[in-house]
């Protein structure tokens, strides 16, 4: 049940028939985790935040640094040398002090990964390696946990829902069948990034979250949409189940 307090702070997401207080109720009742508290990671943990998402768990094992900035909008440059979680839960307490969450400063890897999603609703890939992303998908195949995936490096960027639990639904391998090298897919660091199109895919990270959520999500599913932030256009590639896919092998759910 909504206090006043919570009508009031959310209401202009109340009003909307798509929400209700019946829908932000149950935001207030999910449990999602952010696995990266930086360039995407910042606005997706500030959007749940503010839209109410009652439990985050933000995961990341590294320090501000200077040449974060540019995009990583959590944190400011006095945080430069602290932990990235810190400074994150931090941020979004102060936005909503009424939430859950949950800092944990650490890797995520094949030991923590299944137990961490099992015990959340959804979990939101914003890291930056590649290792890491294989492992989240895998996982979340296994787990059967709604996958919200993004990325972004020089000026596009990608996103897409993987969920084993929608027909005919892809995983991540499907898509993505090889891990890439460091030539093939390079970081930021390598690479460069513009800030602004880390906070373009944060933001549509964190709406296919909410909207998961709220039963009117899950469009992106077996899809792939692409950003060029040069051109400012959109495209969406059709994404689909492969027999030959090493984590689901085109198995049915």
């Amino acid at each position: 049940m909504l206090n006043d307090a919570d009508l009031e702070r959310y209401a202009r997401q109340v009003i909307m028939p798509d929400v209700g207080e019946d829908g932000q109720e149950r935001l207030l009742a999910a449990r999602m985790l952010v696995v990266g508290a930086g360039g995407l990671g910042s606005p997706v943990i500030f959007y749940l935040a503010a839209a109410g998402v009652g439990h985050i768990t933000i995961m990341d094992d590294e320090t501000v640094e200077l040449t974060n900035l540019n995009r990583q909008i959590l944190h400011i440059t006095a945080s430069i040398g602290t932990p990235k979680v810190a400074r994150a839960a931090a941020a979004a307490a102060a936005l909503n002090p009424g939430i859950e969450i949950t800092p944990r400063r650490e890797r995520l890897d094949v030991d923590n990964v299944d137990e961490l999603l099992s015990s959340h609703d959804l979990v939101i890939d914003c890291s930056d390696n590649v290792a890491t992303r294989y492992l989240l998908g895998d996982a979340a195949w296994r787990t059967g946990t709604p996958l919200v995936f993004g990325g972004a490096v020089r000026s596009e960027g990608q996103l897409s829902l993987f969920h084993t639990g929608t027909p005919d639904s892809p995983c991540f391998r499907c898509v993505f069948p090889d891990m890439p090298d460091a030539q093939q897919a390079p970081g930021c660091s390598e690479a460069g990034i513009l800030g602004p199109v880390t906070g373009v895919i944060g933001a549509l990270q964190a709406l296919e979250a909410v909207n998961w959520v709220l039963g009117t999500g899950g469009k992106q599913t077996g899809r792939l949409l692409l950003f060029d932030a040069r051109g400012g256009g959109f495209m969406e590639i059709s994404t689909s189940r492969r027999n030959d896919c090493n984590t689901c092998g085109g198995q049915s759910v």
